[in-house]
Formats: structure tokens, sequence, C-alpha cells
């Protein structure tokens, strides 16, 4: 077909040209004759028509090629190999960068022997990379082979990092880490590749994201057990106990408040007097206002904008546990695989995070400034933190102002308790959200995270370094990207909910 049409479009131009050429030299006999501007009207005629012609057909022949490289490209990417070794890919229209597709190929050269590679996102989680389960197959529409893959996909230096990471520390430790495949880069780009043994053939892949929100409130809570009985054989060995500055532990906090309090700005009315925290200076700061959106006037509160901008003129010395090497459990980062007996298995993937709570750009930046680190060890609480406010503020699922209020009357309800949650489904619930599925779920999983976290207090009564570390866990939702909520409204009202639970948080702090 392709050929045919070319063949065409070179023969009309060929025809053209002849026409043309033709018309030309017939207007150059007769003008001899009759002079230029006296040429029969039927030369002019056959030279404009044809010149028209051969213009139109250059036009088609153009649009023609464009299209022609645009329907190549999309063959290739979705329909047909670029060549035999290398797989062609199929449902990337979720692929920000257009370097991934050909790093998911690179990927899968052989010796696998696939042609075709089915691509479906993995959601949860955030920050500048990608997540996708990988199918492989032999034949278009042929069953897929038995090896799964999970691929990471982001900026080659972040992508570097956890690569290092998760040979220095996940395969040798964890049992149940994601075999590693193959790290490729590309441009500016580079992706990850790593393999799961499928439980039976009709296993799936799920990210805690999808988890979450596929099963009940007994079933996360038990997950969530599962997770941390891991990384307890792993890493979390329940270190020894120092005595830190907590502000100095979370410093990341400080040096990030313009950029926390500049995405305050787009969640907060530009009418509302609490934006005068933003630019007054420090001596008239008002720490007791609230945003208009806050749906209670009588809840604990000190501003969080007011707590970032006197960061540095805070001090917390308390005991806290170091524990070895840990990594970064959010929603992507935790993978669920599920047989079709309903077995599950846990695989972690891509701990990028050194002990210090820091990535490796971090940690070169605190090496840079002379900041005393130690690689191999941190504060183990950040991780805990991370997954509270991962359910919390992606996935409770705020619909309109109503559920605002019934989220921080949640909170309220988080804070009287502390780190010792009652069983709801035991002690009648104090809480009205509590009446509602979705926060009963999200107690359930909060209530196990606490209850692991506990144990990694030195003074369970002194919930304080849990707070604070939540706190970095919350206000770093502030600046998640929009791409992780469904919509620019639901957005809105969870970034609002994590900045009022970051206000009661500071009020306890």
């Amino acid at each position: 077909m392709k050929r045919s049409v070319q063949v065409l479009l070179w023969g009309l131009s060929l025809i053209s040209a002849l026409t043309t050429t033709t018309s030309v030299i017939l207007a150059l006999v007769y003008s001899s004759e009759y002079s230029f501007l006296r040429v029969p009207f039927a030369s002019w005629f056959v030279f404009g028509l044809g010149a028209l012609i051969l213009a139109l057909n250059g036009l088609a022949f153009y649009y023609w090629r464009q299209s022609g490289e645009v329907r190549q490209e999309l063959l290739e990417l979705t329909g047909q190999p670029l060549e035999d070794e290398i797989p062609a890919v199929c449902g990337h229209k979720n692929l920000e960068q257009a370097e991934f597709l050909s790093i998911i190929q690179i990927l899968f050269r052989r010796p696998f022997d696939t042609k075709y590679i089915y691509v479906k996102p993995l959601p949860g989680g955030y920050g500048g990379s990608t997540t996708v389960l990988a199918e492989l197959q032999r034949e278009r529409g042929a069953p897929p082979l038995a090896r799964s893959f999970v691929i990471k996909l982001g900026a080659k230096r972040e992508m570097a990092d956890e690569h290092e990471k998760f040979h220095d520390y996940v395969l040798k430790d964890l049992a149940h880490a994601a075999k590693f495949y193959r790290y490729v880069a590309w441009e500016d780009y580079a992706g990850i590749a790593y393999e799961f043994v499928g439980l039976d053939p009709a296993h799936e892949i799920k990210s805690f994201y999808q988890f979450y929100t596929g099963y009940t409130a007994v079933e996360v809570s038990e997950l969530i057990g599962k997770i941390y009985a891991h990384l307890d054989r792993a890493w979390y060995q329940r270190g020894h106990a120092e005595r830190v500055d907590l502000y100095q532990e979370y410093r990341l906090l400080g040096k990030k408040q313009g950029l926390i309090i500049g995405h305050v700005g787009e969640i907060v009315d530009e009418q509302d007097p609490y934006r005068v925290n933003f630019t007054v200076v420090e001596g008239r700061l008002r720490p007791n206002l609230k945003p208009d959106f806050c749906p209670e006037l009588d809840i604990p509160w000190y501003d969080p904008v007011a707590f970032l901008r006197m960061w540095p003129k805070h001090s917390l010395q308390v005991p806290i546990h170091h524990s070895t090497v840990h990594g970064d459990l959010h929603s992507r980062n935790v993978l669920v695989e599920i047989g079709g007996d309903g077995q599950k298995r846990l695989w972690f993937i891509d701990f990028s995070h050194t002990g210090n709570g820091l990535s490796g750009d971090r940690t070169r930046e605190a090496a840079r400034e002379a900041i005393p680190i130690t690689p191999d060890r941190g504060h183990t609480l950040r991780d805990f933190c991370q997954l509270e406010a991962d359910i919390k503020f992606m996935l409770t699922g705020l619909q309109d102002e109503g559920d605002l209020e019934l989220a921080v009357a949640f909170e309220r309800e988080l804070m009287a308790c502390g780190l010792e949650l009652y069983d709801w489904s035991v002690t009648p619930p104090a809480a009205v959200a509590l009446r509602e599925e979705r926060f009963r779920k999200a107690w359930g999983a909060i209530r196990e995270i606490r209850r692991q976290a506990r144990a990694y207090l030195i003074n369970a009564d002194d919930p304080r370094p849990y707070y604070l570390s939540l706190l970095h866990a919350t206000l770093t939702m502030v600046y998640y990207r929009q791409e992780q909520f469904e919509n620019e409204a639901y957005e809105l009202r969870q970034k609002r909910y994590a900045l009022i639970s970051a206000g009661m948080l500071c009020s306890y702090l």
C-alpha cells in the first residue's frame, strides 16, 4: 500500500512537471511570433494549470511523507517491532517522556524472543518517576510470558542512585526483594527493570495504592503488618539510641520552606488574610492564623508557615533509635503479587534513600556543606510516617467541603489517641468520620502503622519524634505533582487537608 501510493505520487509529479515544461516551451515559441505578452491564452492556461497541479502535488507529497513518518513511528511503537531484536511497546500513552519508550525497548532486547511489550501504570507515590508493569509476548495476541517485570523510569541521576542503593542494601539483605534485571540509560533518562517470580499463571502485580483501594480494611492492616515484618529482618534492627536534635534530623524541611510556602499559596485563596504570614517579617508572624477553608475554628493549631519560617530557631533534643539503612516505602515501592488463589507475596523495589533519610543528591549536598551524616544509619520512623501520609492524604478521597470537615474531625481523633489507636470494631468510634468506610479503613491501617512504630520510640509516652517525622511527610504533600491526583478539585481538597493536619501537628510540637 505504502509503495503504490509513493509510485502514484511520483508519477503525478512527473506528469505535472512535463505539462508545465511543455506549456513554457510553447509560450516561448509563440512569443517569438506574437511577442511575449500576446501569447495565446491556451498556452498561459496550460502553463498555469500545470504549475498549480505541480504545486498541489508537491504539497500532497509533503504531507503524505509527514503523515507517513508519524504512522511509521506509531507502527514501530505499538504494532511492528523496529527490528528483529527490538520489541514494540503497546499501551504507552501514560508515559510522559518519549525517551521512556526507547528505554523499555532496550531493556527487553533478546534473549527473550519478545516482539511486543504491553505496559500499564502502577499508580501511587510521588516524585519525578514513572512505574509500569510490563508483560512480554512472543507474538501479538499470544499469552504473556510467565515472567513479569516492573519498570521504574525517570531522570538518569535519580535512577542511578536507586540502582546503586538497590544493589548495596536491598538484594543482599531482603529475601523478598524483586530480582534486579537490567539498568539502561537513554539521553537524560534511565530505567530499571525488576523481575518477579509468578505464584501461578493467574498472578497479578499491584502497587500498595491499588491494593488499598481494592481490598478490605482488615486485609490492608494485615498487609501493613507483613510489610514491616519483612523490613524488621532486613534493616529495622532497633539500632542503638542516640540523643539528637530532631530539627537537625529533619533539617530538609527548613531548607524547603520556600518551596513549601509557594505551594501553600496555591491552595489558599488570594483574599485570605492568612496569607499575611507568607511575607510579614518574622517578628510579626501570627501563628494563630488559620486559612479560611479550615472548617473547625477550635482545633489545636500553630501555623505551619510560621513554623517553617522559624525553623532554624527551634531545637528539640530527644533520644531516638538509629538503625541500618532503610528505604522509601511510599505506595509504588511496596508491590503485592496476588495469585489466582488469593495468596499474596510482598516485593520491595527502588530503595533510593540512605539511612539518614536523604537521597543520593541530598547526601552529596550535605557532604559539600560539611554536615555530619552517617550514610548507613538513620531515623527509622521516616518510613512509617510516609506510609501514613500516603494513606491519609492520597487515599481518603475527599469529594466536597463536607468531606474536608469529616477529615479534620478524623485528624482530631488521631491526635487525641496518640500512637495507641483503639479498635473501632470493638470500641464504639468517637468520631463521626469513623461511621464511613473510607475513614474506618484509614483508621485501621494507621492503627497498625503506629502500633509498629511505637517499638522504635525510646520513650513510648513521648510521640514527638514520630510527630516531627509525620510533619515532614505531611508538608511535602503540598508539592506533590498534579498528576498524582484525579483532578484539580480533588488535589485542592487533599492538600488543604494536609495543611490543616500539619497545623495540628505543629501545635503539639
